[in-house]
């Protein structure tokens, strides 16, 4: 009956409507909405690669795992359904996230029992997603749904904070707009309204964090109580979909960092006089001065000083916070660091709010719900009687280190165990860290993705507008640096080969042991042993493009063309078009490596006619004209792209590093200067460009190459040496001791105690003669 009320409340006739319907459906029109769809198995469903464009812009290419369940739960099987957003996808990289440590816990609980961990974590969403989700897996014969989410509620479909929506409907509407665009004809009526747009805009690609940056939601901002309303009621509703699906709910608050992540955004409190506006600054900037050059004092009181101006300036309470930790005045820490985060204007981390009201759910909920307050054994709550939470646990706001996933994933399965058996309790003992590790093949040898895969999310706005984002990327270059100087190292591959051939015998089913197998043979140059662990991983998962990619590949570089090029064909004919472009690469491998360099451009030409505005495939033309050294042909593909957005920095290092093997330095200088305001982000054009200056003898210039430098990833202790003896010859003092305490803390990490003492000395000849 709601539907046909819903119907009738925006003028439709239901009988119209449901006739449309079912003769869409009959015609094939298009396409299945649902989290899951029937795969090729019989009596299986596979996780629908297009299920995230039903909420966010399908441009994103958002998707969720790819795994497959059955339709009937297997006799003596614990089912697990964990919902919730990238913390709980796993991300870097879910192999190694709670989820699947969860289920490694519960295996070795009862290892007489089956454990399936659905996990349906992913990127971006928020629990208007999340209900949807948890609506359709009542189908599944879940026994236990575990609920960790809330960390994109302001930033996620239908939030204030959201990118790519415009307002924030009321929440009867964004269920009414979800469904109908779940039909045919919703979907028809979508599709001939958008082909009436007029002036069409080259769709959005997803730019992760960085997209959001311009939509600030401040800690008073009224709009978060709709927030809070909505959230409460998805919440509620996903508990009641569980009771009814005969299913327990382990709520769990949700834990960030607090010590070690720095606002994102700072906001000035409302109605500041301009008066006030300098006080503030000369006791900020002082202080903040102070702060970085480790006078703790005077900083404490320049710092007070501008937060009594305006309390509302987050940066101001986060170093105020670190100041009282280094003190060893925790509670008064944990008060300025929960400050520095509810006053973080770009809001991806939880507030206490929203923890708050999933205890209230938890308490005001019937037997069958159990509470994990993991933002308070975690230290993340103001409330909390643990060290605040920071490094260690978490990567950076909210997505964990393994010793987080581990911690979460513990507490996770003992109350699970509580939910579903109540006081009976497993034979065997639960897994210490290292046993865990041992059971999802964890080894030094995997730390080098996780750190990688950090990497790629860190380098990007809006971690380098933080206070510590200098100091963050030095440790994560020194961490990346020892990885990858252990990654071909001959007995830590043996050590790797072996956890994964342990795990993969006590855990056949484990579809993530195969990959990870698979990487470490490549590591070891053992492309057949590779590409068997790649087979393997594929009979263990649905059929996609990216498995069958990953097949080819390998096939190509043994030398067997024939069988790469069958495989990528017959992947192709089913792909849709995006598919089909992520698919490029691999088809100008094999035709790079056969040199077939003519049929790779009339296959890239006709891939390009179909999505002009791909940049990736442009590129991937770009560098096979390159093979061919067809150069001219090279040169005019990343020109091309560079004509129509300035901003591409793959295309700009192309350009730049084909002028300069190509003998013409001069034109690589031209577009690498060019480039500088229309990239401001792109470190290795920023350091390119402060070389250039030096030789021309710009110092000004050169500075502020360096300085762009710096905002835009890690620099090494001596190139901020370099800057600040630039300042310094400038006679910008306040500029050269922020960039000398920077490039002391640099060489602490790097381990130059002697680069690091002259340095100190350094500045307290400039802080004395200044005092």
């Amino acid at each position: 009956m709601w539907l046909y009320r819903a119907l009738a409340a925006v003028g439709i006739p239901a009988a119209l409507f449901l006739g449309l319907e079912a003769g869409l459906r009959a015609a094939g029109y298009g396409r299945a909405v649902g989290f899951l769809i029937p795969d090729e198995k019989p009596g299986y469903f596979r996780t629908n690669p297009e299920f995230v464009s039903w909420f966010l812009p399908s441009s994103f290419d958002l998707r969720p795992l790819n795994f497959r369940v059955s339709i009937r739960k297997p006799p003596n099987t614990i089912r697990v359904v964990v919902l919730g957003e990238s913390a709980a996808q796993g991300i870097p990289v879910p192999a190694f996230g709670f989820a699947a440590q969860l289920r490694a816990q519960l295996r070795a609980r009862y290892p007489d029992r089956a454990v399936e961990v659905i996990n349906t974590g992913i990127v971006a969403i928020n629990s208007h997603v999340v209900y949807q989700i948890a609506r359709e897996m009542a189908e599944f014969s879940p026994d236990l749904y575990v609920v960790y989410m809330g960390n994109n509620e302001v930033v996620g479909p239908y939030g204030p904070g959201c990118a790519y929506l415009s307002e924030m409907p009321p929440l009867w509407v964004i269920r009414l707009s979800v469904f109908v665009r779940s039909t045919r004809t919703g979907q028809l009526a979508t599709a001939l309204a958008g082909r009436l747009v007029k002036g069409g805009h080259r769709p959005a690609e997803w730019g992760g964090m960085a997209m959001f940056v311009n939509n600030a939601v401040a800690g008073d901002d009224p709009r978060l109580e709709a927030v809070y309303r909505n959230f409460e009621a998805n919440l509620r509703d996903i508990i009641r979909v569980a009771a009814g699906a005969g299913a327990r709910t382990l709520l769990c608050t949700v834990a960030s960092n607090v010590k070690d992540c720095a606002p994102f955004l700072s906001l000035h409190r409302p109605g500041l006089s301009q008066a006030d506006l300098e006080a503030w600054g000369g006791a900020f900037n002082r202080g903040r001065i102070e702060w970085l050059l480790g006078k703790a004092d005077p900083a404490q009181e320049d710092l007070l000083k501008a937060q009594r101006i305006d309390p509302q300036y987050a940066d101001t309470a986060f170093m105020l916070g670190s100041l009282d930790l280094e003190a060893g005045d925790t509670e008064a820490a944990r008060k300025q660091l929960a400050a520095a985060a509810h006053w973080d204007a770009l809001r991806f981390r939880p507030d206490a709010r929203i923890n708050e009201i999933i205890r209230i759910a938890a308490r005001a909920s019937p037997e069958g719900v159990t509470l994990l307050d993991a933002a308070m054994i975690m230290g993340s709550d103001p409330a909390s009687s643990v060290p605040p939470a920071g490094r260690g646990l978490f990567f950076e706001h909210v997505h964990f280190d393994w010793k987080g996933n581990y911690m979460l994933a513990r507490s996770m399965a003992e109350r699970s165990e509580e939910a579903l058996f109540g006081a009976g309790r497993g034979a065997s003992p639960w897994l210490d860290s290292s046993g865990c590790a041992a059971a999802l093949a964890y080894t030094d040898h995997e730390r080098l993705s996780v750190l990688e895969h950090i990497a790629t999310i860190v380098e990007n706005p809006p971690f380098t507008n933080q206070l510590t984002y200098c100091e963050d990327e030095a440790r994560l270059a020194r961490d990346l640096a020892l990885a990858r100087a252990g990654q071909t190292d001959p007995d830590k591959l043996a050590r790797a080969r072996e956890a994964v051939r342990a795990a993969s015998a006590r855990d056949p089913e484990n579809a993530d042991l195969p990959k990870i197998g698979e990487g470490v043979d490549d590591d070891s140059g053992d492309v057949a042993g590779a590409l068997a662990q790649a087979r393997r991983a594929e009979a263990l998962q649905p059929s996609n493009f990216a498995l069958a990619t990953d097949e080819a590949i390998k096939l190509s570089r043994l030398g067997r063309f024939d069988e790469a090029e069958s495989l990528l064909k017959r992947t192709a004919v089913s792909c849709p078009p995006r598919d089909l472009a992520a698919m490029a690469p691999a088809f100008a491998d094999l035709f790079t490596r056969t040199r077939r360099f003519e049929e790779g451009r009339r296959y890239l030409d006709a891939e390009v006619s179909e999505r002009p505005a791909d940049e990736g495939l442009r590129m991937v033309r770009g560098r096979l004209a390159r093979f061919a050294g067809d150069n001219a042909a090279a040169e005019r593909e990343f020109r091309g792209i560079l004509a129509e957005n300035p901003g591409s920095q793959p295309a700009l290092e192309a350009l730049v590093n084909l002028l300069g093997q190509t003998g013409h330095p001069d034109a690589a200088q031209e577009a690498s200067l060019s480039a500088l305001d229309r990239q401001p982000r792109n470190l290795a054009n920023d350091l390119r460009a402060a070389i250039i200056y030096d030789t021309r003898g710009d110092a000004a210039q050169s500075a502020r190459c360096l300085i762009a430098a710096e905002e835009s990833g890690p620099l090494t202790a001596a190139v901020e040496l370099q800057l600040a003896r630039k300042l310094f010859d400038l006679h910008r003092i306040d500029e050269t001791l922020t960039h000398l305490a920077e490039a002391r803390r640099l060489s602490a990490y790097e381990g130059d105690p002697a680069m690091t003492d002259s340095i100190a000395q350094a500045i307290e000849r400039i802080w004395s003669q200044l005092h």
